[in-house]
């Protein structure tokens, strides 16, 4: 599965504007997350979590980030770098793995991502 969108993040500083935002332009539900770090909700499809609204810091907040899966998140890290793109945000631990996020030579931001 590496290489593919795995996971979304909806950074802002005001988790429940965006929330409700979402959920009555386009009907998404959005769930409570409890206990988890910076996310204070989830949005939802079947049951099942697909993106995440996270309280972001100034290098995030008011962006989407897309969360690709790597193989080898260390090897992913330093190519990134190599290609032009500046660290945002250092390697952090999340509910289900590890991420890095990148801005690309562009300024676009993706997280490398490994799961636990």
């Amino acid at each position: 599965m590496a290489g593919k969108f795995v996971w979304f993040d909806v950074a802002t500083r005001d988790a429940a504007a965006v929330s409700g935002f979402y959920a009555e332009l386009l009907g998404w539900p959005i769930g409570a997350a409890e206990d988890a770090g910076p996310y204070r909700g989830w949005v939802m499809a079947d049951d099942q979590p697909w993106a995440g609204v996270v309280e972001a810091d100034d290098a995030t907040a008011g962006r989407w980030v897309p969360y690709v899966q790597v193989d080898d998140l260390d090897a992913a890290t330093a190519k990134a770098k190599q290609l032009g793109a500046t660290i945002v945000v250092d390697r952090s631990e999340g509910p289900a793995g590890t991420s890095v996020t990148v801005a690309d030579p562009g300024g676009a931001l993706v997280a490398l991502w490994v799961p636990r």
